[in-house]
């Protein structure tokens, strides 16, 4: 395998990484915020 072809799938890695970490961060973001609304918080 060239540099090349190292470096575009090092680079695939990398951006598939960073996207499951933003994922799993709004997900636990949004359980924090939908734990601390209350019944006047919620929108329709």
């Amino acid at each position: 395998m060239g540099l090349i072809e190292k470096f575009m799938v090092s680079a695939y890695g990398i951006f598939i990484g960073a996207c499951l970490v933003i994922l799993v961060f709004l997900i636990v973001r949004r359980c924090k915020i939908r734990k601390s609304e209350d019944f006047e918080k919620r929108s329709n």
